[in-house]
């Protein structure tokens, strides 16, 4: 059992055995950065532009090769590939899912469907309402901005950028398969209208997917922001390094212990970034003592600091898939998506729903789901609400940095959660009646009778209730003194010096929207605010 870990610096040169430890010779950088993902990447490259400045990424994954098959936006590499950490979630207290998180250069960023929707502008201003100043949409739009390559409105809007590392593409209408016309004509006669760009701000309807592509291949952080900066002597990118825990002294963040073949090395560090994503980085913390005191003991953890909210907020947005039988003369399509449509609940507030539809799939690697609809291939339309109030948290079972977190997402716990989801399913069925009849025979596994049927409905809601991989928020963004946050508006850790968290973990509330862009986005502001702060 140990005590806080407390992490001693070795003596120049030598190695030094401390509590059954072994450490290589310490190595310092200004700033060591751990996790190597959408915003690891992103905040390594724009530090590293800072010639005096040494950096240090750690990716506990493999560091490339990029590039590869893995890389085509067909291939959404989710769950049992090598860029995966092969999590499990709790959706409710009866159900478990896999919850692929990446695991790889790039992150989440490499493993993802290349959806680069930005958030809404009121997003950002409600988290600048939460006592987050620095962090209003009129702060984010210069980041948003910055990261961006888009082709399409880039040059034409002072909204877009253009020039960016992040290049932004959308369907032309005129490329649009005939099942995703289809979808199309369905979303415009139950009242979304066309829109052109879903990323402006104050637009809704269907329109085209933004995607962070370059032809077919998902242009992640590691090719974006990684790739152009390596020949930089100042930057240090190392896979296969899986950080431990944080090394605090009297109140300060002076490194990071990493597992290595040979036992643990110490790597000292002026700032400590911690970018490993909405699941690791509060792990990361309650390995370092910092986190609810109380289970940090049971843990054999002493305190650093004590804070409940380490883990807690944890927040995904829920979707559900609708399954239809397709015409008999439909057969797979390549792209698979193209179109989605942001629309407005009855109960929520504006945006709040998201429907998309995936072209006819194959279901020849799920032989239950292919037993249970009676045919070879699906239409699958999707609905997800987007602005949920359902909270999970994210704690440890174990103090061993191997060990998987326990993630419980208590997804539809809010019953306004449920209602909602209700309605997109209703939403894509109305959809599917009203432009695509002549591709779809008919909805699977529903009737009439429960469309007509709203604890029928629900019921079938919460039994196929699915995350959509886009946790936030376990390291919430806020004044000290709110009681649930777990860094400033500067992004410090409360309570320690030192310690920073950049990634999607800080947001106080979730975007009506992927979450990927946004992320990017916090690592370009996080590198404003650290530049103004050296």
């Amino acid at each position: 059992m140990h005590r806080g870990w407390p992490c001693q610096a070795p003596g120049p040169g030598r190695r030094t055995r401390f509590r059954g430890r072994r450490y290589a010779a310490a190595v310092s950088y200004d700033y060591v950065i751990v996790g190597g993902g959408s915003a690891g990447a992103t905040l390594a490259a724009r530090l590293s532009e800072r010639p005096g400045c040494t950096v240090l990424v750690l990716e506990a994954g493999a560091d490339g090769p990029l590039g590869t098959a893995d890389d085509r936006v067909a291939n959404v590499s989710f769950a049992a590939t090598p860029r995966d950490w092969g999590m499990r979630a709790h959706v409710t207290s009866e159900r478990e899912v896999e919850y692929p998180q990446g695991r790889f250069v790039g992150g989440g960023s490499s493993v993802n469907g290349a959806l680069a929707f930005r958030g809404t502008p009121s997003d950002y201003d409600g988290w600048a309402a939460a006592g987050n100043p620095s962090w209003s949409y009129a702060h984010l739009l210069p980041c948003l901005r910055r990261l961006e390559d888009d082709h399409d409105f880039g040059t034409d809007t002072d909204v877009h950028g253009r020039g960016g590392p992040i290049p932004i593409v959308r369907w032309p209408a005129d490329d649009l398969v005939p099942l995703q016309e289809a979808f199309r004509a369905g979303c415009e006669a139950t009242g979304s209208p066309w829109c052109t760009d879903l990323n402006a701000p104050g637009t809704a309807g269907v329109g085209p997917l933004p995607m962070n592509r370059d032809g077919a291949v998902r242009v992640s952080t590691a090719l974006a922001y990684l790739a152009p900066a390596r020949e930089r002597a100042n930057l240090d990118v190392r896979g296969g390094a899986h950080a431990a825990r944080v090394c605090i002294e009297r109140g300060r963040a002076v490194g990071v212990e990493v597992l290595t073949a040979g036992g643990t090395e110490r790597i000292d560090a002026g700032t400590v970034v911690l970018s490993a994503g909405s699941i690791l980085t509060p792990g990361l913390l309650w390995r370092s003592g910092v986190g609810p005191g109380d289970a940090l003991r049971e843990l054999g953890i002493e305190p650093v600091v004590d804070n409940p909210a380490v883990g807690a907020n944890l927040t995904d947005h829920p979707g559900a898939f609708v399954f239809a039988q397709p015409a008999d003369d439909v057969g797979p399509t390549d792209p698979q998506y193209q179109l989605a449509a942001r629309a407005s609940s009855t109960t929520g507030t504006a945006d709040d729903l998201f429907v998309s539809m995936m072209n006819v799939f194959d279901l020849a690697a799920m032989p239950d789901l292919r037993a249970a609809l009676g045919a070879p291939t699906a239409v699958v339309l999707t609905c997800g609400v987007h602005e949920p109030r359902s909270r999970g948290r994210v704690t440890l079972e174990s103090a061993d940095p191997r060990a998987a977190p326990r993630i419980e997402l208590n997804l539809l716990s809010d019953p306004a959660d449920a209602s909602r989801l209700v309605e997109g399913i209703r939403r894509c069925r109305e959809v599917a009646r009203a432009g695509m009849s002549k591709f779809v025979r008919s909805i699977a596994f529903l009737d009439d009778d429960d469309f007509a049927d709203d604890a029928r409905l629900e019921a079938y809601a919460r039994s196929v209730a699915a995350p959509w991989y886009h946790p936030v928020g376990t390291c919430r963004m806020g004044p000290a003194d709110a009681g649930d946050t777990v860094v400033g508006d500067d992004l410090a850790v409360h309570g320690v010096e030192g310690l920073r968290v950049v990634d999607a973990s800080i947001m106080p509330a979730i975007t009506k929207a992927p979450t990927n862009i946004t992320t990017i986005a916090i690592a370009e502001r996080a590198a404003e605010l650290l530049a103004a702060a050296s």
